[in-house]
């Protein structure tokens, strides 16, 4: 159904008009393969070519049907041999071809289907410099190359430089260079089992446009990418041709061309964008732009919905609904904080209760569970965090101590002693060799694992710190104060490397996505904010109390936040749109999410001790590439 070649070539003169000389046609049709998979539409390109050349055109048509590669050359060096300088000359190939990124070959019945790549390059036809060239050098008035047949890469080399389809050629002046599918797409051979048309869905719509010799060529062309495009799109499929151009808009294969009515500029606009202009920008760019200048003109609609398609928008999950899944009961008071392990198996709570817990929550729906309980706070325990290789837990409390732990259980392996206030949150840095503590006294401080020994502090923030995380790289230290702050110092000797933001209220939580190009707060004002390296941020509105946490999902795309209003809520990251409301009305807000390391789950500490894990299910939908150029 798919076919491997993408390319239709043509290589004009740049007069508007036909030359006088000879026309001249050469058309192969292969498809009856001794080894390779056969193609059920390619004798049929052939025949359907050399009809409308013959018979519309007036060339002089030589028509091969399945030959081997010694019959293909026999007859190419006899339609060498009748080119004189001036004709008019066509060469056109329907068949199985490959690249080995460097250079193009058609493959004739006998290719064979495994062979070393260098092997293959003797056994197939360079089209550059084994066709092309050769009638390049026999100076006609004009050529004309159609290679059509962007099929699978059919061979077993055993060697990875072998790429699908075939690569650029290169544009000289004077050529109109039209692919039958753009960039990583494939060409549809034919659009299901029961379609009947003895033509690939290419060549069916550019024949009928080849019938006139007067029309001029790029607007025949222009409207087959068009219809290209819808019928492809009839079944799902995703299928352009790309235009690389430096033709007259008005060339014809007839002495006088049919122009119509004039153009208007955006229609000379949208034909460059199809052609001429298309190598020097990517094809998105150049729909953007085009959007931009003709924000309400005809092309508008097509435009918007290339733009909104790839290769122009990346596939992304929507989030269709948020289930509740599970009850963990265990703890005995407030759930304050949450975490889950790297692999998503274990779930870990810190509670009022004075106690963490370890969950089993990633085996299956029937085996989930408490597994661990960690005593010896003689206060509440504010937060808890997974060390990057599961074995240890670091919980933070308000008997001013922070606690390292087997995640397995047993007494606390460091007692982390020092600060004179509640500490508020602890984090293992990305090696796990050190944790840092964010607490009530106003401090941030940087310990050893192995040790337990203090290594420096942070003492610029002041009023009570909420949050602290190491950056990804571990390289800084990101935090969240009751000062109205949030702050990136280095994690080596804690120097301010710049401040995030400054509000009047207490920023209550604050992390950076998996990249470290966002940072999320959030804010005791009742919203979250996700801030760049530079513009305005980002403000997710709706909740009617203050937040306590506020979690990016692992692709980044989503954020959870949590808030003293009866609801969790997750919004889109992209936009700020609010997508879900997480709600138990049997509680009074939500102390604590977080997302599970694949993105399917969100665990809710709900006020009242309620423990939940929420399903999410998902549909695709694109979305437009965002852009990386700084904001304004």
């Amino acid at each position: 159904m798919f076919r491997t070649i993408c390319l239709l070539f043509f290589s004009a003169c740049l007069a508007l008009g036909a030359s006088a000389g000879t026309k001249r046609a050469f058309i192969i049709g292969v498809g009856d393969y001794d080894q390779l998979p056969d193609l059920q539409k390619t004798t049929g390109d052939a025949n359907g070519y050399a009809g409308v050349f013959q018979d519309d055109l007036d060339f002089e048509v030589t028509r091969l049907i399945d030959p081997t590669t010694i019959e293909f050359l026999e007859a190419l060096d006899g339609f060498l041999k009748s080119i004189e300088p001036g004709d008019e000359v066509a060469f056109i190939y329907s068949g199985h071809g490959w690249s080995d990124g460097a250079d193009n070959f058609l493959a004739f019945t006998d290719a064979p289907l495994e062979s070393s790549e260098f092997a293959l390059r003797h056994q197939t036809i360079s089209l550059t410099t084994g066709v092309l060239a050769e009638i390049r050098a026999r100076k006609p008035a004009l050529l004309l190359a159609i290679i059509d047949a962007c099929r699978d890469n059919p061979f077993d080399t055993g060697t990875r430089s072998v790429t699908r389809g075939m690569v650029r050629q290169e544009i000289v002046p004077g050529t109109l260079v039209v692919y039958a599918a753009g960039a990583r797409q494939k060409a549809l051979d034919r659009l299901g089992p029961e379609d009947a048309s003895p033509y690939s869905v290419f060549t069916r719509s550019l024949l009928p446009r080849l019938k006139d010799p007067a029309s001029p060529l790029l607007r025949s062309v222009d409207e087959t990418r068009d219809e290209v495009t819808s019928l492809a799109g009839t079944i799902q499929h995703q299928q352009r041709p790309a235009v690389y151009s430096d033709v007259s808009l008005n060339y014809c294969f007839a002495a006088e061309c049919s122009l119509g009515d004039i153009l208007d500029q955006e229609e000379k606009d949208w034909i460059y964008l199809s052609s001429a202009g298309y190598v020097q920008m990517d094809v998105c760019s150049k729909y953007s732009n085009h959007l931009k200048k003709y924000p309400d003109g005809k092309f508008a609609a097509v435009a918007k919905r290339y733009l909104s398609n790839p290769p122009c928008a990346i596939e992304r999950l929507k989030l269709k609904e948020a289930a509740w899944y599970a009850d963990l009961q265990g703890h005995t008071d407030e759930i304050y904080g949450l975490d889950y392990s790297p692999s998503g198996r274990f779930l870990a709570s810190a509670s009022a209760d004075n106690t963490a817990r370890i969950w089993v929550v990633g085996m299956s729906p029937s085996e989930f569970g408490e597994l661990t309980v960690l005593e010896g706070h003689t206060e509440p325990v504010l937060s808890v965090q997974f060390s990057p290789d599961e074995e240890y837990v670091v919980t933070a409390s308000q008997d001013d101590t922070a606690r390292i732990w087997r995640a397995i259980g047993g007494p606390p392996v460091q007692v982390l002693r020092g600060h004179t206030g509640d500490v508020s949150f602890a984090d293992f840095s990305p090696d796990g060799a050190r944790v840092v503590t964010a607490s009530y006294d106003g401090t941030v401080r940087v310990w050893e694992v192995a040790t337990g020994e203090e290594a420096f502090r942070i003492d610029t923030h002041s009023a009570a710190v909420r949050s602290v995380h190491f950056s990804p790289l571990g390289n800084r230290l990101l935090t969240a104060s009751n000062d109205g702050t949030v702050r990136l110092f280095s994690s080596s000797d804690g120097s301010l490397v710049r401040a995030i933001e400054s509000e009047p209220g207490p920023a209550t939580y604050a992390e950076s996505d998996a990249n470290a190009d966002r940072v999320l707060v959030a804010s005791a004002d009742g919203t979250a904010r996700i801030w760049r390296d530079s513009g305005d941020p980002i403000i997710l509105e709706g909740h009617d109390g203050p937040l306590w946490n506020a979690s990016f999902s692992p692709d980044g795309e989503m954020v959870v936040t949590s808030a003293d209003d009866r609801s969790a809520r997750l919004w889109d990251a992209r936009n700020g749109a609010m997508l879900a409301k997480i709600q138990d009305l049997g509680a009074f807000g939500a102390n604590w999410t977080v997302f599970s390391p694949d993105g399917k789950m969100v665990a809710a500490a709900m006020r009242g001790a309620h423990l939940q894990l929420w399903k999410l299910t998902f549909e695709t939908e694109f979305a437009p590439e965002e852009s990386t150029e700084p904001a304004p």
